[in-house]
C-alpha cells in the first residue's frame, strides 16, 4: 500500500515540474539557435541603436536566480540596473570596493547627500576624489536581486557613469565569464 503510495507521489512530482523544466530548454534551444545564427556567414550589419539587456534565467531546481550580461564592443560588462526600482546603465567593475554613482544618479534615485557626507577620499581614474558613503535598498539585473548595498557618491566631475563594484558583487552565490557572457547567480 505504501509503496504505491509513494510511487504515485513521484510520478504526480515529476508530471507537475515537467513545465518548469520545458521552459529551461526553450530557453536553452532558444539561446543555441541564437548563437548558430551568429557564427554563421552574412553579411556585417549595424550596431543596434539599444543597448542589449541582462538576460534573466531561472535555475528551478535550485531556487537561484540569474542574469547574463552579454560583453560590449568596447570590452566592458554593461546593463540596465534597477536601483531603488529606478533604471540606471551600470558596468560592472571588480576593481571598485564599492558601488560608485555621481551626485546626479544619487538625486534621481532619491538618495540624498549633503556637503558635510563627503568624509572619504576615494582613488578614480581621475585622481583622488571626495565620496559620501551611502546604502542602497536594492539593486536589481534580470532576475537578480540584492539588498542593502554599500556605495560611495561621488562629484558629477569624478565620476561619469555608474561603477557596479564589489559591495554588490561579493553577496552574489557567484558570478563567471563564460562565451563572452558574465553570469551572475543568487
Amino acid at each position: 500500500m505504501f509503496k504505491n503510495l509513494f510511487i504515485i507521489s513521484c510520478a504526480v512530482l515529476a508530471v507537475s515540474s515537467l513545465p518548469y523544466y520545458a521552459q529551461d530548454i526553450s530557453a536553452f534551444l532558444s539561446t543555441q539557435a541564437g548563437l548558430e545564427e551568429a557564427t554563421a556567414e552574412r553579411p556585417m550589419a549595424a550596431a543596434p541603436a539599444q543597448p542589449v539587456p541582462a538576460r534573466p534565467v531561472a535555475h528551478y531546481a535550485t531556487g537561484a536566480r540569474a542574469a547574463s550580461i552579454p560583453l560590449s564592443k568596447d570590452g566592458h560588462f554593461a546593463a540596465d540596473f534597477h536601483i531603488n526600482g529606478r533604471s540606471v546603465r551600470g558596468m560592472i567593475d571588480t576593481g571598485a570596493t564599492y558601488v560608485a554613482i555621481n551626485r546626479s544618479t544619487a538625486r534621481h534615485l532619491g538618495i540624498g547627500v549633503s556637503k558635510s557626507d563627503f568624509k572619504h577620499q576615494v582613488r578614480t581614474a581621475n585622481g583622488l576624489a571626495d565620496a559620501a558613503l551611502v546604502t542602497i535598498d536594492r539593486i536589481e539585473v534580470g532576475s537578480v536581486s540584492v539588498a542593502g548595498v554599500e556605495a560611495f557618491v561621488l562629484d558629477d566631475e569624478a565620476l561619469s557613469t555608474t561603477l557596479i563594484g564589489m559591495s554588490f558583487m561579493s553577496k552574489l552565490q557567484s558570478y563567471r565569464m563564460a562565451n563572452n557572457k558574465l553570469e551572475l547567480v543568487n
